[in-house]
């Protein structure tokens, strides 16, 4: 299993608009995902391309967020570029996102909430994710994606042709409930 080995009971989420975890949830893990969100090209080419999911991989970021005070804020990228991957997220239709990682099982969720990042300009929105319990294999019940970097959708198609895919790096911790 991949459990954190270090204390998560004191750590907080950023604050944001995000309905917040409420008193009975536990904090089973922080995961640093990076990947890319994808985007797809409609008829329209001076329209901006439409979500159709993300794929990334998740690294277990528990002990660095609960072991440094200001981690929840850190710079994404810190991460030791060795650290292995304890799962995948990625989306089994354009709304629904999966999330596959070693010890804690398969989550399929639906979003709940979002919220702008703090740089609304340049990362992608945060979210409360709720899990589907019939279409799922863990026991986690809400995913929030927090402290965004990238991710954005770009302006317009111009250029692309209908149907192209456009894919946009992306990271993100994921607090898992």
């Amino acid at each position: 299993p991949t459990a954190p080995t270090c204390d998560l009971s004191a750590i907080s989420q950023p604050a944001s608009s995000l309905l917040p975890p409420s008193d009975d949830m536990q904090l089973v893990m922080v995961a640093l995902g990076k990947g890319a969100q994808n985007y797809t090209c409609g008829a329209n080419l001076t329209a901006p391309p439409s979500a159709i999911g993300a794929v990334a991989q998740l690294f277990d970021a528990s002990c660095a967020v609960a072991n440094a005070p200001s981690a929840a804020a850190m710079a994404l990228g810190t991460m030791e570029e060795s650290a292995k991957s304890i799962g995948a997220h990625f989306f089994v239709d354009s709304t629904t996102p999966d999330f596959d990682i070693m010890g804690l099982g398969n989550t399929q969720a639906t979003k709940a909430q979002d919220c702008d990042a703090p740089s609304p300009a340049a990362d992608i929105k945060w979210l409360r994710l709720a899990a589907k319990p019939a279409a799922s294999s863990s026991s986690v019940t809400q995913i929030y994606r927090l402290n965004t970097v990238g991710g954005l959708a770009p302006a317009h198609c111009e250029g692309l042709s209908r149907g192209d895919v456009v894919a946009v790096e992306y990271q993100a911790q994921y607090w898992i409930y």
